[in-house]
């Protein structure tokens, strides 16, 4: 065995306790694996003596083939476990003799992409999720906006149903007034006058209903009118909410 190689050997124990991680260390020269140091937790169960190229295609056999220093990343589909992988050539007289291996095992780097995609999937969901109660907020803040302009319209209605009501009262009010100047007359008439009498009376009865009539339609529409306030001041609250809400949304 070539001098080099065997000081190899001689120091792997060394050459393990550097890493700060658990790792397995592989000597072999360009034939067969001339000695393996199992990790305590990382153990690609090789066996010395196996030969190179038992294991094609692994970082060892490449950067022996090759005769430079290569590091890779492998999955767990050839030994069971990710893990990452260095492999350093021997030379003497420019001439590959041998390659001295380290493995680490990549399962917290796994892990931790893992959850950063897992991660990156939930932000995903979370903005979808922002984006539509943005949407959603935008949508109802219109919704409340078309209420307030309804209520507004509404409340004119009213103002001009109170108008015609105030002309209703004005006319009983007349017709009151006729209703009495008639009854005067009638009884100045005497007998004459009896039956214009009853149409007087009947007049002051209809003006003492439309009165009456125009007055409980003054109270409904006030309290209407206080609803409809009531629920325009809450469709503005809202809306203001929605709003801010929405932007909060956009911010994030």
């Amino acid at each position: 065995m070539h001098s080099k190689l065997q000081a190899a050997i001689d120091v792997i124990d060394f050459y393990q306790a550097t890493y700060p991680e658990d790792a397995c260390v592989i000597v072999a020269d360009k034939e067969k694996i001339l000695a393996y140091k199992p990790g305590k937790q990382v153990d690609l169960k090789l066996n010395v003596g196996d030969l190179v190229d038992k294991y094609r295609g692994t970082t060892t056999e490449k950067a022996l083939s090759a005769g430079k220093f290569m590091r890779e990343e492998r999955g767990p589909e050839g030994f069971g476990i990710a893990y990452i992988s260095t492999a350093q050539p021997i030379f003497e007289g420019g001439k590959v003799i041998g390659i001295v291996s380290a493995v680490v095992s990549n399962e917290k780097m796994d892990n931790m992409r893992l959850l950063a995609t897992e991660l990156s999937s939930s932000v995903e969901e979370m903005t979808a999720t922002n984006e539509e109660l943005a949407l959603a907020s935008v949508d109802v803040s219109n919704r409340l906006a078309e209420l307030s302009k309804f209520s507004e319209s509404m409340t004119g209605d009213i103002q001009q149903i109170n108008s015609i009501v105030d002309i209703v009262k004005d006319l009983a009010m007349k017709s009151k007034i006729l209703g009495l100047n008639a009854s005067i007359e009638a009884a100045r008439s005497g007998e004459h006058g009896k039956g214009f009498a009853v149409v007087a009376s009947e007049i002051q009865k209809m003006s003492q209903g439309s009165t009456e009539s125009a007055d409980s339609i003054t109270n409904q529409l006030g309290s209407l009118k206080k609803s409809i306030d009531k629920v325009n001041e809450s469709a503005n609250q809202i809306a203001a909410f929605t709003q801010q809400f929405s932007a909060s949304m956009h911010e994030y």
